[in-house]
């Protein structure tokens, strides 16, 4: 007769393996039904928790790795806190580090993350394989990459957004405002396949729902002179609303449209990616595409604490979470008396 394992018993009962654990520890916050439910499905299936597994798992150090790009990026800011309220909720500690958009900081900080007594790592990646992230791998901790992907790997489970669902909203809600020409703000030189993948959405969408040369796409990098540039480029187009890629360029854009005197969501409309705090309460409040930082991050702690207390390895899935479009203020009917910038 095969062993009952705690992953067959979170199969059977539709939860996961992390929820089954923390039940039969009388851990977590759990409806009753959930719990009488998972109870039952231990007895009916005679689950005897594996002492083995238990006695390797008493070595565990109960603290994981973090590493973001920026912690004054308000999108990252929110995503750290709620990895990091995941894993106080489970007992877990969390080493926490900045990589500031570059690969040489990403990786001087796995390295110090290797010299240190982890049980696992979430990243959010600088794109390529970089030798601090193959080092990460090699070393078989429990990993899960978040937010962004790595191209060419395919050990490492992903948990990202999908940029179409809410790019889509978006753009249909200008369409219906009598927007034509749309504007986008890419940013290639972060050498993110994330960021990338939100561009070749916007193409997509904006072939199948604009006429030809309708969807007019900028590129800029971080610094201030590249995105006024980008802006430049796309008034003078006669776009009549724009939608960024990466809500740092959003906030510069929205500096350079008041110094040129144009109001947003009066004589322009604007869109960001990144639902951050500062887009809520400027005024007019700016209208967002979600990546959900708060459900990314919450799914990555699951399937890391998975690996780590049960041995259960999720490679080369990818977690792909639905964005979504809100609506605010900064978005509004096209203003047919606004000029484009000669």
């Amino acid at each position: 007769m095969a062993f009952v394992t705690l992953k067959d018993v979170a199969q059977r009962a539709g939860v996961s393996a992390a929820a089954v654990s923390q039940i039969l520890h009388n851990k977590g916050r759990f409806s009753s039904d959930t719990r009488q439910l998972v109870l039952k499905t231990v007895g009916e299936m005679g689950y005897v928790p594996d002492q083995r597994a238990r006695s390797m798992r008493s070595s565990d150090t109960k603290t994981v790795g973090l590493l973001v790009p920026d912690l004054r990026n308000p999108y990252f800011a929110d995503l750290v806190s709620s990895v990091e309220d995941e894993f106080y909720e489970h007992g877990f500690s969390t080493l926490i580090g900045t990589s500031a958009e570059t690969v040489e900081r990403q990786d001087a900080f796995i390295e110090n993350l290797l010299g240190q007594r982890i049980d696992g790592a979430i990243v959010v990646p600088q794109g390529a394989a970089s030798q601090g992230i193959k080092s990460l791998i090699a070393r078989d901790l429990p990993l899960v990459f978040v937010d962004r992907r790595v191209q060419g790997v395919e050990s490492v489970p992903f948990v990202v957004s999908n940029p179409y669902t809410g790019i889509l909203a978006a753009v249909e809600e200008l369409i219906s405002c009598g927007h034509r020409h749309i504007g986008y703000m890419a940013h290639s030189s972060l050498e993110s396949y994330s960021i990338n993948e939100r561009e070749t959405a916007f193409r997509t969408i904006a072939h199948e729902l604009l006429r030809e040369g309708e969807g007019v796409v900028a590129d800029c990098d971080s610094t201030y002179e590249s995105r006024c540039e980008a802006v430049d480029y796309l008034l003078k187009r006669g776009v009549t609303a724009v939608i960024c890629a990466y809500s740092p360029d959003a906030i510069t854009i929205i500096g350079a449209l008041h110094d040129y005197g144009i109001e947003i969501g009066k004589q322009i409309s604007l869109i960001s990616f990144d639902d951050i705090a500062p887009f809520r309460l400027m005024t007019p409040n700016i209208s967002v595409i979600s990546q959900r930082a708060e459900q990314m991050g919450r799914k990555g702690v699951e399937l890391l604490l998975e690996a780590i207390q049960y041995g259960v390895r999720h490679g080369g899935s990818t977690v792909r979470v639905p964005t979504v479009y809100l609506s605010r203020d900064s978005v509004s009917t096209v203003n047919t008396s606004f000029q484009k910038i000669s």
